[in-house]
């Protein structure tokens, strides 16, 4: 193990909040890797002074430690090691669909998934490299691994809410048309995910879409997205104290 990866891992542990009973993380994460329980904002903070501390490290050499962190055994490794490539400015992530299949590997249930595949890429990201970026998708959107076919759907929900870019558009029906006959909910939420993203730059094509697919689309794709289109939100408004759950407000 590399003396960085080594000393972050002392840090995880030195931030986790011990173990609740009241919380299965493994189950709720949907991950097979164990868990130290480090909050979302510690793991940025590690993150972000890790980065300020090394800010003279060769990107080569931060990406030679973010492949060891995403191969760890626990979701805390894994996750920051995203975290730190978010912390690389756009001008240095020579990474792209590549590596993002290979760190795929390693990567089980939604919050990994998508900690990879939502924040890092925009519109510029796959534009600017079409062919392999489609080409990627595509395959994803087939693989027997499930994790991998909600990359798929996820990759393209920051690209199609910012960008009215057609080819990103029509790449996102035929995704959503390839997985929306699945019923597991890491994949029924991605679905309506990428819908509901859509919509913002497509509103009447979703809707056409919805007309025409809303008897193979997943109940919840159906429902989130007709409420996304009347009312700008996934779920009608609920009277105080009567929210959505959290697995239903965080697996998108």
């Amino acid at each position: 193990m590399h003396a960085e990866h080594e000393a972050l891992l002392r840090q995880l542990h030195a931030a986790s909040r011990g173990s609740d009973g009241r919380f299965d993380a493994r189950a709720y994460l949907r991950t097979g890797s164990s868990s130290i329980n480090v909050s979302v904002p510690a793991r940025r903070k590690i993150a972000r002074a890790w980065r300020a501390a090394h800010k003279d490290w060769p990107t080569s050499q931060v990406l030679e430690l973010v492949d060891e962190l995403v191969r760890g055994d626990t979701h805390e490794e894994k996750t920051l090691g995203l975290l730190i490539l978010e912390s690389l400015s756009p001008a240095h992530r020579p990474f792209g669909p590549t590596e993002v299949d290979r760190w795929l590997d390693h990567l089980v249930g939604w919050a990994e998934v998508d900690s990879l595949c939502q924040s890092l890429f925009g519109p510029d990201d796959l534009l600017g490299d079409w062919p392999a970026w489609s080409a990627l998708i595509r395959k994803l959107a087939r693989d027997p691994n499930i994790n991998k076919r909600r990359a798929a759907l996820v990759l393209l929900t920051r690209p199609t809410r910012t960008s009215p870019d057609a080819r990103l558009r029509d790449l996102a029906f035929e995704a959503v048309g390839q997985l929306q006959g699945e019923r597991e909910i890491i994949l029924t939420k991605a679905v309506s995910w990428l819908l509901r993203s859509l919509a913002d730059q497509h509103r009447e094509a979703v809707s056409d879409y919805l007309e025409t697919e809303r008897g193979r689309l997943p109940s919840i794709a159906v429902r989130e997205t007709r409420a996304k289109l009347a009312t700008g939100r996934k779920t009608p408004a609920k009277a105080s104290g009567q929210g959505s759950g959290v697995l239903d407000d965080n697996l998108g």
